[in-house]
């Protein structure tokens, strides 16, 4: 294989970050990449045809060739030989000299058990395999994808090789972050980078975005004009990035061996980040509302929570119940620090946006597909 060739093992593809990711291999124009794309079996549809969707990029046209250099394994991270076709897998071993690792489950209410599965079980997977890669002296590299938000509940700056134990406010950010711990096991003998984006929201230039949840449900919420008060740290911070500059980000620094052993965070960082009372302003705004009051969470769930518990049924309670999930990001106050990644970005010309440039953007995307109901005009 020829320094400017690739071959790729990329999972999570059916992701939005994932699909992203792919588009952005299949458009280098410096290295001839293939990628092969590991599919959950699917009764309703085989792995090829679902790839076949995903061909149908929403941020611009894909190259011509683009389908060819791109193939379905049928498989999943939870298989502890990722694919059950013994042929595949060795057809991989033989090919395969870099992986990227996108999968994960984002749900914020697996158990720990599930979550487990997926998210540290899945990920020991496919480091088991890409030592097999090791080798036979394959594994030119593994990008993994972890999360900023591995700092659980921990308040201040959190540097990018930061990761003590600490409490979470859910089993996604517990699992990330004892699956990061074991990728940092791997790191030591292999060429791992790892990489911490934030909260991604929709492209900065068109609004797409296929991922309605965290910041999205209490905007969308808050569009209603019902909400009246909001259980948030009005100096609550919000790290927020769009998709667009973790893959650009994403892009550049992988290009480099100097970013292998390394840890960096895809964030907005202390120079960009955003408030609670900044994004309910500009939510506000867009939509023509009343700002709502911002409560302390603490008076929240000591009186109000109950209050409206008593009060709600049906669909409202279920609604308030699936809010919670996201309450505590109302009341964050971590920052995460970007000393590493921010030079190397910033040479290339490689900012993070300010949330105010490109609000109005991803929110009329939302209103245009009706939150993801429908196609964009």
């Amino acid at each position: 294989m020829s320094s400017n060739s690739e071959i790729v093992l990329l999972t999570g593809v059916t992701g939005f970050l994932g699909r992203h990711i792919l588009w952005d291999l299949l458009r280098r124009q410096d290295v001839d990449t293939t990628v092969y794309c590991l599919l959950r079996p699917d009764l309703r549809e085989g792995a090829p045809q679902r790839l076949d969707r995903l061909m149908v990029a929403e941020n611009g046209p894909l190259p011509d060739d683009a389908r060819a250099r791109c193939h379905a394994v049928t498989g999943d991270i939870v298989d502890e030989r990722l694919t059950a076709d013994a042929a595949v897998r060795e057809r991989l071993l033989g090919e395969v000299d870099r992986i990227i690792h996108c999968a994960a489950t984002v749900r914020f209410d697996h158990s720990l058990a599930e979550a487990r599965t997926i998210n540290v079980e899945g990920t020991r997977h496919v480091l088991r395999f890409a030592e097999e890669l090791q080798a036979r002296g394959r594994l030119r590299r593994f990008d993994y994808f972890s999360t900023a938000y591995v700092v659980g509940k921990r308040p201040g700056l959190v540097t990018e090789d930061q990761l003590e134990e600490t409490e979470f406010n859910n089993t996604y950010e517990h699992t990330k972050w004892e699956a990061e711990r074991l990728v940092h096991q791997y790191q030591q003998d292999m060429p791992i980078a790892i990489f911490r984006p934030s909260i991604i929201v929709g492209d900065s230039k068109t609004g797409y975005t296929s991922n309605f949840r965290v910041l999205y449900w209490p905007l969308r919420v808050l569009s209603s004009g019902l909400v009246v008060v909001v259980p948030a740290d009005r100096k609550g911070i919000v790290d927020v990035v769009p998709i667009d500059y973790v893959c650009g980000a994403f892009e550049l620094l992988s290009h480099s061996t100097d970013s292998l052993t390394k840890t960096y965070h895809l964030t907005a960082g202390p120079e960009g980040q955003s408030s609670i009372q900044e994004l309910l302003q500009l939510g506000c705004q867009f939509f023509g509302v009343r700002e709502p009051y911002m409560i302390p969470p603490e008076i929240s769930y000591r009186i109000v929570r109950p209050l409206m518990y008593a009060v709600f049924w049906g669909k409202r309670r279920k609604l308030l119940k699936r809010g919670e999930l996201y309450f505590p990001y109302f009341a964050h106050r971590a920052s995460f620090d970007t000393s590493a990644s921010r030079p190397v970005l910033a040479q290339a010309g490689i900012q993070i946006p300010s949330v105010s440039d490109y609000f109005r953007n991803i929110m009329t995307y939302c209103v245009d597909t009706d939150w993801g109901r429908k196609r964009p005009r």
